[in-house]
């Protein structure tokens, strides 16, 4: 395996490691090397139509204030899990670590999984597809879920799955999973 194929099964499996030990950390993060490219690109056909969007350019004045006001240290992955952990204390990723390294890249499976008060579990299906420049700094994350999955979620955090933009649903978690909540 080339250097470049075992960082980015490092990478992987940062991620993955995150989100599988989530509850007992009660912090996401994806590690140092997880890093992206200035001009990085993010879709996912359930987000903004369905468009590429440079990630930088997802920050508006009014998601910038958010991150401010409720994500003060910066720390935005654990403000969005919290905001899951009010309907799902256990949520989390509950499938094996599956990727495939590559030299462009890699592509990574997840189910995550919570229990509702009621007991009803809720499985969410993730695809990732994460391409990386000659520095290893990720330039494009494309990722796909179920939306027979991802609607039940987006239903039970408020909001709707129509015209859904990544703004919308970050200033959301923002709100949401804020310690200052």
């Amino acid at each position: 395996m080339s250097d470049r194929v075992a960082k980015h099964r490092r990478i992987a499996h940062a991620k993955w490691e995150a989100y599988a030990k989530a509850p007992e950390s009660g912090k996401i993060s994806y590690g140092d090397e997880w890093i992206y490219a200035p001009d990085a690109v993010m879709m996912c056909p359930l987000f903004n139509d369905g468009a590429d969007n440079v990630m930088a350019d997802l920050a508006s004045d009014e998601l910038l204030a958010a991150m401010q006001k409720f994500a003060p240290d910066g720390d935005m992955l654990t403000c969005e899990f919290r905001m899951w952990w009010k309907h799902m204390p256990d949520f989390r990723i509950v499938t094996p670590f599956d990727c495939t390294a590559a030299e462009w890249g890699f592509a990574l499976r997840d189910t995550y999984a919570g229990t509702l008060a009621d007991g009803t579990v809720l499985e969410l299906h993730e695809w990732d597809y994460i391409w990386t420049n000659e520095e290893g700094h990720i330039t494009r994350w494309d990722w796909f879920v179920d939306s027979r999955e991802w609607y039940p979620c987006l239903d039970l955090i408020g909001l709707d799955p129509n015209g859904l933009t990544y703004q919308a649903y970050t200033l959301n978690f923002l709100r949401e999973g804020s310690i200052a909540a």
